[in-house]
């Protein structure tokens, strides 16, 4: 929410780096492809991970097809989950925070931050 508020506000917010956590599995979020106009996610296999529904805390959750999934080769580097069904979850905002994201690696903050722009 702290990034939708500062990009409402015209503020350009610069946060740092935190790497995110994750399970045992190798296949990550990043690995995986938004869709914005259907609100869907692809899997590396091509499968779509479909919206179900947003939790009170704002995250929308994207399920797969288990019976898809369960015959899968990628199964196993993909999730744990005995039921053979990938989540991906995604914040209301996370459009903000990829901006946010995108301002921290441009070029304009990195001169600014190892003071190149300095006098």
């Amino acid at each position: 929410p702290i990034c939708h508020l500062l990009l409402a506000e015209q503020i350009y917010p610069v946060l740092g780096y935190r790497r995110p956590t994750h399970g045992a599995n190798p296949i990550r979020k990043k690995q995986f492809i938004y869709n914005s106009q259907n609100d869907t996610y692809t899997c590396p296999n091509g499968q779509t991970l479909i919206y179900k529904t947003t939790s009170r805390e704002g995250y929308r959750h994207y399920h797969s097809d288990a019976a898809t999934c369960k015959v899968c080769p990628l199964l196993s580097q993909c999730t744990l989950s005995k039921n053979t069904q990938k989540v991906i979850t995604r914040h209301i905002w996370e459009v903000d925070k990829e901006k946010a994201n995108e301002i921290r690696l441009s070029q304009w903050v990195k001169k600014s931050m190892l003071g190149e722009n300095r006098p």
